[in-house]
């Protein structure tokens, strides 16, 4: 709690503070122009850490993608100034289509065949990583490889499961939020991460879009598909990062159980932990206030 006032105070500090940078770019990923956003702090610390902070599902035109919602509308630029890390916010693939005419989404595990072309959201943000990674004479910010974080909500959250799966070499933690590890085909096989990755979960007790103890979830494509309860993502990091197993399930016959709130089970060197926080009387939707609790996750889960 200590950590999270000292965080909190500083925000209260940078709120009359100068603004940082805010560059838009493009690239090429798997034959698709891709676009991303860098958000520098006014001081950004030598061989900083890095946020990837992913935004939801988000209906627009083609022309208007979601380029400043991880920063002022998730919070993650007062974080940076104050801590003097390094904010990415890439853009998802459009689809177009759909009775709003189309929206921005990600490839997440269960999604791919959403897409006329697949995009690759894994690789493409992979290679993002690397790309901070690389000293500034090269292009980067010469970004702490130890100190890769990634976070996301709804589809972002869901991209997030993948990413940080997919990609647990370069990544040290997670945050999904409201954003289950698959959407659409219960039987399908995830393969385990190539080392472990610490979690902080969370997920809002009464979300009716993708609901917390699992049932069915709308997509403009396919119309109701199934979504998993927030134990089968629970259970699923557990096993991957040799922890557990969960003998507190969150879920009791399709509802929050009783009187549990959240889990968290930590290595026995401390270096690993999954952490899962059940939101109280929230429904789907992003809490600023979250991106505080998520850094401090972040700040004690370097490698």
């Amino acid at each position: 709690m200590k950590k999270l006032a000292l965080v909190l105070c500083l925000l209260v500090g940078v709120a009359h503070a100068q603004a940082g940078k805010f560059t838009t770019h493009t690239k090429i990923w798997n034959k698709l122009t891709r676009t991303y956003s860098t958000y520098v702090p006014p001081v950004l610390q030598e061989n900083p850490a890095l946020v990837i902070a992913m935004h939801g599902t988000t209906v627009a035109a083609e022309t208007a993608p979601p380029l400043t919602i991880c920063t002022q509308s998730m919070g993650w630029n007062a974080l940076a100034d104050a801590n003097g890390f390094l904010v990415v916010c890439p853009i998802s693939t459009y689809i177009p289509g759909g009775p709003d005419g189309g929206r921005f989404f990600w490839e997440s595990y269960g999604r791919e065949d959403d897409f006329p072309v697949a995009p690759d959201d894994s690789g493409f943000l992979r290679s993002l990583v690397i790309q901070m990674e690389k000293p500034v004479s090269a292009g980067g910010y010469g970004v702490d490889p130890k100190r890769v974080f990634v976070m996301g909500f709804s589809s972002g959250g869901m991209m997030t499961q993948r990413m940080c799966n997919a990609n647990a070499d370069v990544v040290a933690a997670c945050a999904p939020e409201s954003g289950p590890l698959w959407v659409g085909n219960p039987s399908i096989v995830i393969p385990s991460p190539s080392q472990p990755v610490s979690i902080m979960e969370l997920h809002g007790d009464e979300d009716t879009t993708v609901p917390y103890c699992g049932g069915l979830f709308y997509t403009y494509a396919h119309g109701k598909i199934p979504v998993p309860g927030v134990d089968v993502d629970v259970d699923f990091w557990l096993k991957a990062d040799g922890l557990g197993p969960n003998t507190t399930p969150m879920c009791t016959s399709g509802d929050p159980s009783p009187n549990v709130f959240g889990v968290d089970f930590k290595s026995a060197d401390g270096k690993t932990e999954v952490q899962f926080v059940r939101e109280l009387g929230f429904a789907h939707t992003y809490k600023t206030w979250t991106a505080s609790t998520t850094w401090e996750f972040f700040a004690a889960h370097g490698r």
